[in-house]
């Protein structure tokens, strides 16, 4: 049993270590600039948060306001995502732009290639496989982000 756990862990930090590898090297999605992994994390993230502030962009992504502040920043120059909703300056909301988009579906596309093969795996497992898989990579998460707030 040990023996088995230790060699997931150990699979488990190859996928991170090679999905850092992948997400190191900025990619163009379509629109001429060259994006890396946090900022398609960041737009995506947008995406799926109407109208999210700096603030609950930074909780939500578990960072710091001032590393969000700097991508949002780069997003913004980039032309990727717009600032709304501009009548207090502390409360200014995000929202991707046209070219934000295009970025999106093409990230959309790009992840649903890498992760094709997880999709049959995942339909013909039990659910009660499913679930404990679900209880990992949740326990995981919430782990990971205990360790980052106490950076």
């Amino acid at each position: 049993m040990r023996n088995e756990l230790q060699y997931l862990i150990d699979q488990f930090l190859k996928i991170l270590h090679l999905y850092s590898v992948i997400s190191r090297k900025p990619k163009d999605y379509g629109t001429g600039d060259l994006l890396y992994f946090t900022e398609l994390h960041t737009i995506k993230v947008v995406a799926g948060n109407k109208k999210v502030n700096m603030t609950q962009l930074a909780d939500i992504m578990g960072v710091t306001k001032g590393a969000i502040s700097q991508t949002i920043n780069k997003l913004v120059h980039k032309g990727l995502i717009r600032k709304s909703n501009i009548t207090n300056k502390k409360e200014v909301n995000l929202e991707l732009s046209d070219k934000g988009n295009i970025v999106l579906k093409a990230q959309q596309s790009f992840q649903k290639e890498i992760f094709t093969f997880a999709a049959q795996l995942y339909e013909n497992a039990r659910p009660e496989d499913r679930d404990t898989v679900l209880r990992l990579f949740n326990a995981i998460v919430h782990n990971m982000e205990e360790r980052v707030r106490a950076l």
